[in-house]
């Protein structure tokens, strides 16, 4: 999502080695996935759109870890950073790029964030509290693409808008449930309608997809469709139901969805617009553009 249609070959080599490949692959060609590139800046075009018009203090972004801050030796359900200021890389290491390079620099907001681990812990959470972001799974690293890239290509160091990241796990069992997100979201609606501060809520993650796994390169399109057709139609509780059966499908990346869940949660009932969905097997992933207005 975040290169040019000339390394999404190499990107797709790595991320899938040696799993077969679903027969939609070959119809990707160049020319495809160059109308890929320019959907996706389309869709990200859109979201900085409505960023613009809201015109928020702070943006609030949840989003996974893959073992970028966290490791096997600690692994939270969620987390909340409270901290000034936070870097990582946006570096992507398919295509050569070190980790060590492309480090940006995302303003905290010490204060919202405090107090949405307050009102978390009083509506029933149990958040860890970070006030100091020391990457432990991979140091180089600093802090996830899930919030470095989102806050590249939203732009929000140059527009001065300090970030405050919420993590949920969405890879390491045990998992949180899709109603406990959903239940999240909800709580932190109401601790931010509370706050004098504009806030802009931005859940970072994929639809179905299966990173360097036995289902690498397939797209349960039927699944993100039904995940895009509730939030379109106001029936983001439905989302609540997922999660709650075993299936090969819902494994791996596709527990991102719980960033989109846990976003529905805090509109309830509010009807998004869905911008854009492609079910791009050379990215791995099915992609997902789509925004809520305030109300």
């Amino acid at each position: 999502m975040f290169v040019g249609a000339e390394h999404w070959p190499t990107i797709h080599r790595a991320l899938v080695k040696d799993v077969p490949q679903p027969r939609e692959l070959a119809q990707e060609t160049p020319e495809v996935l160059e109308q890929y590139v320019r959907r996706v800046r389309t869709g990200f075009d859109a979201l900085k759109k409505r960023l613009e018009l809201a015109q928020p203090d702070v943006v609030v972004v949840v989003g996974d870890d893959q073992n970028e801050v966290f490791s096997n030796a600690f692994v939270p359900t969620l987390a909340v950073f409270i901290g000034e200021a936070a870097s990582g890389t946006t570096s992507i290491s398919f295509i050569g790029e070190k980790q060590t390079a492309n480090h940006v620099t995302l303003t905290g907001h010490p204060a919202l964030a405090r107090g949405l681990v307050e009102a978390l812990v009083d509506r029933g959470f149990d958040p860890v509290c970070m006030e100091e972001l020391k990457a432990t799974g991979r140091p180089e690293t600093g802090l996830g693409h899930a919030f470095t890239r989102i806050g590249k290509v939203m732009a929000l160091a140059e527009r001065g808008l300090p970030l405050v990241p919420v993590f949920i796990n969405a890879y390491h069992p045990p998992l949180p449930s899709a109603a406990r997100c959903y239940a999240l979201g909800q709580a932190m609606r109401a601790f931010f309608t509370a706050r004098p501060e504009r806030v802009v809520l931005y859940g970072s993650g994929g639809l179905s997809h299966c990173p360097v796994g036995p289902r690498a390169g397939w797209v349960d399109e039927p699944l993100d469709r039904w995940v895009l057709e509730r939030i379109a139609r106001g029936e983001g509780a439905q989302l609540k139901n997922l999660f709650t059966f075993d299936s090969d499908t819902l494994r791996s990346g596709t527990g991102e969805i719980r960033s989109w869940v846990t976003v529905a949660g805090a509109f309830d009932d509010a009807k998004a617009t869905v911008v854009d969905y492609i079910p791009a097997r050379h990215a791995v992933t099915g992609l997902g553009f789509a925004y809520w207005d305030a109300r």
